[in-house]
């Protein structure tokens, strides 16, 4: 049985720090989580990898293709 990844999503303070606000399973639903938070004001909030450790960016393919895959 495969596990989705879980992902935090996190909001950056006034001051440049960030704070952890949940974390969410699977990226879609991280993404989505991300759309409706912006949304409600004038924080901003992302989504971290904490597998990879970086950020994901909101127009990252969820899914890597592998162009020269048959």
């Amino acid at each position: 049985m495969e596990t989705e990844t879980t992902y935090e999503i996190f909001k950056k303070q006034a001051d440049n720090t960030t704070v952890l606000v949940e974390a969410v399973k699977g990226i879609e639903e991280a993404r989505k989580r991300v759309k409706e938070l912006n949304g409600q004001g004038s924080e901003q909030y992302f989504v971290f990898d904490p597998i990879k450790a970086n950020v994901i960016q909101p127009s990252e393919p969820a899914v890597v293709i592998d162009p020269f895959a048959p």
